[in-house]
C-alpha cells in the first residue's frame, strides 16, 4: 500500500528547525550575544548553570526591545535586521533570519525581561513555542536585555542524551565567549558558573586586542604576538585586514583553532586555516601548535553569509586569492624576524651548565612526545602555497636521528674495552666528575696483570656468545619496585627527549670522558661517563635477576684471587681484606641469583681459618651484548662492593650493588699521550690510539645506540650536557653550514 504524503504538523517542523539551528547550550549563547552586540551593548554579562543546560542567562545594556515588538518577538522570520532578500548583499549585523529566540522557544523555557531608554520601566515575557505566554509584565529593571533560558532539550530526550558533559559544554561557552571578547572592541564580558563568587572570565571595555588576548588565553600567547595588516585589496575587494599571531618563540602543544571573523562574523574557515598552518610548519618545531587571531572585513556584495544554519561558515568572491596574499604575508613576517629568532623557551644555555630547575629542556625542534627532526626537505604532497615559500637553510636539519651510520655496517667494532696499561687504583676516589682521575695511592710493587683477564665465552676480538635457555624471571621484591618507581619520577622529560633522538658525533677528550651530540639544531657536549652510570644502573634495574654472565677465566688463577685484587691498594691490610672477602661470601648466594655475580672457591673453605684466601670472582653480570666492562676496574669494584655497600637492609643494599656495577661498567678514562714526544716508545702509541679507536667504536656502534632506545635520563644529568653551538648562530657567523 502506498503511504499519502501528508505536510507536517508545525510543531514537528518548528521543532526540526529548532534543532538545526541550536545543537547545543554554546549555539544558544552564540545567537543571544550577537544579538546584544547588535543592540548596541557595552556590557555583556553571562550566567550558566550545568553547562547551560539547566540555566543560560546573557545580560546587557543595550538598546533593549520596544513593549510593542514583544508578541511577535519569538515567531520564525521576524527580524529588525532585513526587509529583503536583497537586503542579504549589504548586511551588516550579525542577525538576519529572525530564526535564533524562536528556536530556542521551541526547545527551552524562554523568559526575557527588557528596556528602552523611552519607557519608565521595564517589561517581561515568557515564551513557548514561538508565542508570548500571556501579556507582557511590568518590572523593576536597567536598560537593556536579560534573556534567561532553562530546561533547554527538556521536549528532546535524544538531544539532550547526545550532549557532552556540563563540564565540557561550560569549557565551550567560555571558548566562545574567549573568542567574541578578543574581537569586540570597546566591549565588556564577564562569564562565570550559577552560585560561583568568582568570574571565570572577565573582560574590561578598554582593553585593547593584545590585553584581550592576554586576558583569554593568558601571558605566554600575548607577550609572542606579531601583528598582521593589509590594507585595501580593491582587486579583491577586501577593506582591511588585521591579525595577531604568534610568533616564532612560541610554543605550545595543546592546538588553539583559530579565530577569525569575517565582517565581524566568528567563522570557521578550514582553508584558510590550512594554508596558514602551511606557513607556520615551515618555521614551528613539529608538535608546536600557533595562535592565529584574523579579522578580515570586505564590502558586504562579495560575502554569502546564508550558507549554514548556525551561521559558522561563510563564502566568499576570491577566496583563494585572497588566501594565497594572506599567506605569502605571514611568510613574508617571518622571513623578515626569522634571522633573529631567540628561542626563549630553551633552558641549555651556550658554554653554560642547565638548571635543574628550568622548565623544559628544549630543543629547535621538540616533541611533547619523542620526535623525529622535522626540518627535513618536504617529502610528499605540498600545498599549492607551501611550493612557493622557501625554505632556510639555517633550519634545516641535514641529520636524520632515526638512521644508522654506514660505518656501523663495516669492520667488527664490538671488541671489549680491555687495557694492557694499568692504572693507578684508589677505592676512594673514583667520582662521576668528568675530569677526575684515580689517586696514585696505587701500589707499584704489587702489580696485577689485569689483560690477562678475560671472558671465556667471549674472545676479545671476536665474541660469541653461548645461549642458555631459561624464562625470565618474575622480580616481585617491593625494594626493586620503588626503585624502578623512583628512576620514573626523577626521568627528565624533554632531556630524555635529546638522548632519543641523538645523532652521535664523536669523543672530544677520553681523558675527561667527553663527547659530542647533536639534537636537531643544537650541537652538545656531554660528560658520557655520567651517562654511562645512569643508563647501566638503569640497565641493572630492568634486567634485575635476569643478567646474562660473563664468565672470566685466566691461565694463573690467581689473578682472579680476591685477597690478590685487594692487595692492590696500600690501605688495605690483611684484616681489612679478611673482612671485606668474608662478607662477600656470605653473600655469593644472592650475588649469584640476583645480579650473575659469581664467586667460587677451592672447595677447602670449611676447613681453615684461611680460606678467604682462595676466593674467586669467576663471572660478572653482561649488561649490554657487545660491551664487557674494563677488567682493570675490577679490584676498585671488588673492593668498595665489600665496604661501600650497606648490607643490612634490604632496598640500600641491591640499590648498593647496582650502583657499584653501574661504576664498574663505566668507559675507562684513557691518558691522553702526545704522539709527537719521540721518547715514547712506538708500541705504546700505537695502543693508545687503538684504545681510542676502540672506545669511539663501542660508544658510536653499542653504547649510544642502546641509549637512544631505552634511557630515562634523570634531572640531575642536567649539569652534564652543555649546548655549545646551534646552527642559526653558526649561519649568523660564517653565512654557510
Amino acid at each position: 500500500m502506498v503511504k499519502k504524503i501528508k505536510p507536517l504538523d508545525p510543531s514537528v517542523v518548528n521543532k526540526i528547525a529548532a534543532g538545526e539551528i541550536i545543537i547545543s547550550p554554546v549555539n544558544a549563547l552564540k545567537e543571544m550575544m550577537e544579538n546584544s552586540i547588535d543592540a548596541g551593548a557595552s556590557s555583556i554579562d553571562i550566567l550558566v548553570r550545568d553547562g547551560g543546560i539547566k540555566l543560560l542567562q546573557i545580560t546587557d545594556n543595550g538598546s533593549g526591545i520596544d513593549k510593542g515588538d514583544l508578541p511577535i518577538l519569538c515567531q520564525r522570520f521576524t527580524t529588525s535586521k532585513l526587509s529583503k532578500f536583497e537586503d542579504l548583499e549589504s548586511i551588516a549585523t550579525y542577525g538576519f533570519r529572525g530564526e535564533a529566540l524562536a528556536s530556542i522557544s521551541h526547545i527551552a523555557r524562554l523568559t526575557i525581561t527588557t528596556k528602552t531608554r523611552n519607557e519608565k520601566c521595564a517589561w517581561r515575557a515568557t515564551y513557548s513555542e514561538g508565542k508570548m505566554n500571556g501579556n507582557p509584565a511590568p518590572v523593576a529593571g536597567k536598560e537593556g536585555t536579560v534573556i534567561l533560558v532553562e530546561n533547554l532539550f527538556y521536549n528532546m530526550p535524544s538531544r539532550l542524551r547526545a550532549l557532552r558533559s556540563p563540564s565540557e559544554e561550560y569549557g565551550k561557552i567560555l571558548d566562545v565567549t574567549g573568542r567574541y571578547a578578543c574581537h569586540s572592541q570597546g566591549i565588556a564580558f564577564s562569564c562565570k558558573k550559577s552560585g560561583d563568587s568568582q568570574f571565570a572570565l572577565t573582560v574590561r571595555a578598554n582593553l585593547s586586542i593584545e590585553e584581550r588576548i592576554r586576558t583569554v588565553f593568558g601571558n605566554k600567547v600575548s607577550s609572542n604576538l606579531i601583528s598582521l595588516q593589509i590594507e585595501k585589496l580593491e582587486d579583491l575587494r577586501v577593506v582591511h585586514v588585521v591579525g595577531k599571531m604568534s610568533n616564532l618563540d612560541f610554543s605550545f602543544k595543546k592546538s588553539i583553532t583559530p579565530i577569525f571573523f569575517i565582517n565581524n562574523r566568528l567563522v570557521v574557515c578550514n582553508t584558510l586555516a590550512r594554508a596558514l598552518r602551511q606557513v607556520y610548519a615551515n618555521y614551528l618545531p613539529k608538535g608546536d601548535k600557533p595562535f592565529i587571531y584574523l579579522s578580515i572585513s570586505m564590502h558586504p556584495e562579495t560575502l554569502d553569509v546564508n550558507i549554514h544554519p548556525t551561521k559558522r561558515e561563510v563564502r566568499f568572491l576570491h577566496e583563494e586569492e585572497i588566501i594565497e596574499v594572506l599567506s605569502s604575508k605571514l611568510n613574508e613576517e617571518f622571513s623578515n624576524i626569522d634571522s633573529s629568532r631567540s628561542f626563549k623557551t630553551s633552558s641549555i644555555l651556550t658554554k653554560q651548565p642547565l638548571r635543574e630547575n628550568s622548565e623544559g629542556i628544549r630543543s629547535s625542534v621538540n616533541n611533547g612526545n619523542v620526535q623525529k627532526p622535522l626540518h627535513t626537505l618536504g617529502h610528499g604532497k605540498m600545498s599549492p602555497y607551501r611550493s612557493n615559500l622557501k625554505v632556510n637553510e639555517n633550519k634545516l636539519v641535514r641529520t636524520d636521528a632515526s638512521q644508522s651510520k654506514i660505518t656501523s655496517f663495516m669492520g667488527n667494532h664490538s671488541d671489549l674495552a680491555t687495557t694492557n696499561v694499568r692504572q693507578p687504583i684508589s677505592p676512594e676516589e673514583e667520582s662521576l666528575v668528568a675530569n677526575s682521575q684515580l689517586s696514585s695511592s696505587y701500589n707499584p710493587d704489587s702489580t696485577m696483570k689485569v689483560n690477562s683477564l678475560s671472558p671465556s665465552t667471549l674472545s676479545t676480538r671476536n665474541q660469541t656468545y653461548t645461549f642458555i635457555p631459561r624464562e625470565r624471571a618474575e622480580v616481585n621484591l617491593t625494594s626493586i619496585k620503588r626503585l624502578r618507581e623512583a628512576v620514573d619520577n626523577s626521568a627528565h622529560k624533554d632531556l630524555t627527549d635529546i638522548f632519543a633522538n641523538l645523532t652521535y658525533v664523536g669523543v672530544i677528550d677520553e681523558e675527561r670522558r667527553l663527547a659530542a651530540i647533536q639534537h636537531d639544531l643544537k650541537l652538545f657536549l656531554i660528560d658520557y661517563g655520567a651517562v654511562c652510570y645512569e643508563f647501566f644502573y638503569q640497565i641493572c634495574l630492568t634486567d634485575f635477576a635476569n643478567f646474562g654472565i660473563i664468565k672470566l677465566h685466566c691461565e694463573n688463577r690467581e689473578s682472579l684471587k680476591l685477597v690478590d685484587l685487594l692487595s692492590n691498594f696500600q690501605n688495605v691490610d690483611k684484616e681489612s681484606s679478611r673482612s671485606i672477602i668474608d662478607k662477600i661470601w656470605e653473600m655469593k648466594d644472592m650475588l649469584n641469583e640476583y645480579f650473575s655475580i659469581n664467586i667460587a672457591g677451592s672447595g677447602e673453605e670449611e676447613k681453615g681459618n684461611d680460606h678467604f684466601e682462595n676466593v674467586c670472582i669467576t663471572g660478572l653480570p653482561l649488561l649490554l651484548k657487545g660491551y664487557a666492562p674494563p677488567l682493570n676496574k675490577l679490584p676498585f669494584f671488588i673492593y668498595r662492593l665489600g665496604t661501600k655497600v650497606n648490607w643490612e637492609e634490604e632496598q640500600p643494599c641491591l640499590d648498593g650493588i647496582m650502583r657499584q656495577i653501574a661504576l664498574l661498567h663505566i668507559p675507562e678514562i684513557i691518558e691522553t699521550i702526545d704522539l709527537g714526544k719521540e721518547d715514547i716508545p712506538e708500541e705504546e702509541k700505537v695502543a693508545y690510539s687503538d684504545k681510542k679507536e676502540e672506545l669511539s667504536a663501542m660508544l658510536d656502534n653499542v653504547i649510544f645506540p642502546c641509549i637512544k632506545r631505552r634511557f630515562l635520563a634523570p634531572r640531575e644529568l642536567a649539569k652534564d650536557i652543555v649546548e655549545i653551538a646551534n646552527l642559526p648562530g653558526l649561519y649568523r657567523v660564517f653565512e654557510r653550514c
